[in-house]
């Protein structure tokens, strides 16, 4: 008998051994049905945010209302990348770690409490994930067992995210506010060592004039400050908006992972595959 066998073989091999490639896939099926029984269902929750547009951020905006109409609120791609290299920090995460008890949650069995922290920290980052999508909103998806548990941390994590980017154009707002006051005082302080030299006799014509040009310049600066700084305490009540939520996350009323049936299928599929491949080769120099 030859060696190679031709389609014709091929199939009538294949007939004749079809009950042992039954066997063999239903052994596979009833494995594979007992496993997943047995496997622990995961729940995804997902929230989607958009961007928003730095320029938002700018203090003459809350000064004057008609700017705002020169703003999108929305940030485009570049503001998307900036607020997707956030999620990359261990910050956000040891958070949430914290926030939701997750070394309890994870029952992580590690005797050292700093250890235990930084394990439920990264089963964290298993679990959560970020995604950029094509409509350049950031998706924000979490596993976990627990599908309330899923979209309270999911949500959290947008929770955060927009503080975090708040914080940092607060912080901004503050520290613009901080050098203005410092150079207040110090302008005030010239313009108090001018009025002293003014008030003293014998000064010339000149000087006096000099002076006096050098005030009133200073009041001019000393009131462009403080009106910077009426700008600025405008801006602190007026912080915009760090992100916006598209969708919030909502509990999954059904198991994400695994789905029995495309696990079943697809083991049927390479048990079938599998079987029939071993029949062929052992069969292939067996005599008819």
């Amino acid at each position: 008998m030859p060696t190679n066998l031709n389609l014709t073989d091929v199939l009538h091999t294949l007939q004749l051994q079809r009950k042992k490639i039954i066997g063999v896939v239903i052994i596979a099926f009833v494995i594979a049905a007992i496993t997943l029984f047995f496997v622990p269902r995961y729940y995804q929750s997902t929230a989607y945010v958009l961007p928003s547009n730095p320029e938002l951020a700018d203090k003459e905006r809350a000064a004057y209302n008609n700017l705002q109409r020169l703003y999108s609120y929305f940030g485009n791609g570049d503001d998307l990348d900036l607020l997707y290299g956030m999620t990359r920090l261990d910050t956000l995460y040891y958070q949430l770690t914290d926030s939701f008890h997750l070394v309890n949650t994870y029952a992580i069995k590690v005797s050292n409490e700093t250890l235990r922290r930084f394990n439920a920290m990264k089963t964290l980052k298993e679990n959560l994930q970020f995604k950029k999508t094509e409509n350049n909103q950031l998706a924000i998806s979490v596993w976990d067992k627990n599908p309330v548990l899923a979209a309270d941390i999911a949500n959290a994590a947008v929770a955060l995210l927009k503080q975090s980017e708040e914080s940092l154009w607060l912080q901004n707002y503050q520290n613009a506010m901080h050098s203005l006051q410092n150079q207040i005082q110090l302008l005030q302080q010239k313009i108090n060592e001018t009025e002293q030299q003014l008030s003293v006799s014998g000064s010339t014509k000149a000087n006096t004039m000099i002076l006096q040009t050098q005030k009133i310049q200073d009041l001019q600066q000393l009131g462009q400050y403080r009106k910077n700084i009426a700008d600025l305490q405008l801006a602190l009540q007026n912080v915009p908006a760090g992100l916006y939520v598209v969708q919030k996350a909502a509990p999954s009323v059904k198991p994400d992972k695994p789905r029995p049936i495309l696990v079943l299928v697809a083991v049927c599929i390479i048990s079938f595959v599998f079987a029939a491949c071993a029949v062929l080769i052992y069969f292939r120099n067996q005599p008819e």
